[in-house]
């Protein structure tokens, strides 16, 4: 899941214009990608550059050092860690002994900028687990012997990470065989590595390698950063906590607009189950129920939109609460929480859906260019053209849908296509969630999103494209 797909599945499932429950669907969409990523990344956009910086390098920007300064490969027992792959620079790196299935070296992080990359060669449907400092770094399944050795994800100096591992000082490293419940298991032809490289830029679809600048409204504590602005939103009440603070609360005056809830919670990042989460009350209500923590940043952080909370003038409380999964208020020491709410900017609604006039990708705030919805039952196709030449975000999905039966569908144009269905594994949606993908600039073409199965009796299709603020 990158971090436009979880945005918006906490839009859809948190927000929209009413306020459905947020918490089944998230916490099982949060919890499956965190199998696949690494717990504690810049954001969930993490899990996907990981993949891409190992097998194209045409997505860094900058290139290697000269060659008499490229680090060498390690080498062991026929498994090679590379000295780079593409820009990254390999830093450290560590194989075990044929059967090992558990391991440790120290490590000296010099830059906020790593990669972490993972060998791991074992029978079943074993995985690896990586940890810094006692944090959950990367985790994946294992393959057999003469596997591709380089899975893992990126870190960026906002990641949770560096919270609590310091520039400059040693710190730990372990490497775990594990199963798929996190219990370290025992595999006599197992095979464990780890490569931590010096990351370079990455060029992203949709980036233009804009930073967010301070802005009047900002405000930091203990390490998390709330921006007063992000995209078309406003920052309304905000909290970060010190290691170990079980509770935090605050309070915002009620403007009658939706809100956006941002949570950060590092509790999970050094357990294997993720057996805590963090209960966030809006008003009384529970509005989110999870604890993830993608980014110091908490601007970054995906927020649901939700409506209906407080009439305009009124006092409003937030209070969020870390508990165990049966609800119980728990301290965990190390553990860090924060939350902010933000005023959602601008929104153009079709029947249960909510799509902003303005929003901020990869730090680059983007408005709203072109947007159409059409009759999902008569009309069942949409197209738009695209700009030329200028980076642009594309938008889509679809209002509740009706009808019984899984409604499936294509978006086409670009140059890979994109499957859209009401099915969730087993689970049926009555909408396609909204997705939003950057892209990079070129010539103009035509979008088309349409219904390939199914017979809706309701909704709308929606299909639109953004394009970088002036």
């Amino acid at each position: 899941m990158n971090l436009t797909d979880l945005r918006d599945e906490l839009s859809q499932r948190a927000g929209t214009v009413e306020t459905p429950d947020l918490l089944p669907g998230v916490r099982r969409r949060i919890r499956t990608t965190r199998r696949r990523r690494v717990a504690g990344s810049v954001t969930a956009l993490a899990a996907v550059v990981a993949l891409g910086i190992a097998l194209a390098p045409g997505l860094t920007t900058t290139g290697p050092e000269p060659a008499d300064s490229t680090p060498p490969d390690y080498v062991k027992d026929s498994v090679r860690i590379s000295g780079t792959l593409g820009a990254d620079r390999l830093d450290k790196a560590w194989v075990g002994n044929l059967g090992e299935t558990r391991g440790s070296f120290s490590w000296t992080p010099t830059t906020q900028n790593i990669a972490v990359y993972a060998y791991c060669a074992a029978p079943g449907t074993a995985r690896y687990a990586v940890q810094i400092g006692g944090r959950n770094a990367a985790t994946g399944a294992c393959g057999g012997a003469g596997s591709d050795p380089y899975n893992g994800a990126l870190f960026r100096p906002d990641s949770p990470l560096w919270l609590d591992v310091p520039l400059n000082q040693p710190t730990t490293v372990t490497v775990q065989l594990t199963d798929d419940d996190g219990r370290v298991i025992e595999a006599s032809s197992a095979q464990l590595g780890v490569g931590l490289y010096r990351a370079a830029k990455r060029n992203l679809p949709g980036a233009t390698q804009a930073t967010p600048t301070p802005g009047p409204g900002d405000r930091e504590q203990n390490g998390l950063r709330f921006r007063g602005t992000v995209g078309g939103d406003t920052l309304l009440a905000a909290a970060g906590g010190k290691p170990g603070v079980n509770q935090l609360s605050g309070s915002f005056s009620a403007t009658g607009r939706p809100i956006a809830v941002h949570e950060f919670c590092t509790a999970n990042d050094s357990v294997p189950d993720f057996r805590y989460d963090l209960r966030v009350l809006v008003d009384g209500v529970t509005r989110i129920s999870s604890c993830t923590a993608f980014s110091t940043d908490l601007g970054k952080v995906p927020g649901g939109s939700i409506g209906g909370v407080g009439t305009p003038g009124e006092t409003v409380a937030v209070t969020v609460t870390l508990v165990d999964k049966a609800g119980r208020e728990v301290t965990v020491p190390g553990a860090r929480i924060g939350f902010a709410v933000y005023e959602k900017g601008p929104q153009r609604v079709y029947d249960d859906v909510a799509v902003d006039e303005r929003t901020e990708y990869l730090g680059t705030t983007y408005e709203l260019a072109e947007i159409k919805a059409v009759d999902a039952a008569g009309t069942r196709e949409v197209s738009l053209r695209t700009p030329a030449d200028t980076p642009f975000l594309v938008t889509y999905g679809s209002s509740a849908l009706g009808g019984t039966g899984v409604v499936s569908g294509l978006l086409d144009g670009l140059s890979s296509q994109a499957m859209l269905s009401t099915d969730h594994g087993g689970v049926v949606s009555p909408r396609w969630d909204m997705s939003t993908d950057g892209h990079w600039p070129g010539p103009r073409t035509t979008l088309t999103l349409k219904i390939t199965r199914g017979s809706p009796t309701k909704g709308k299709l929606i299909l639109g494209i953004y394009t970088p603020v002036k």
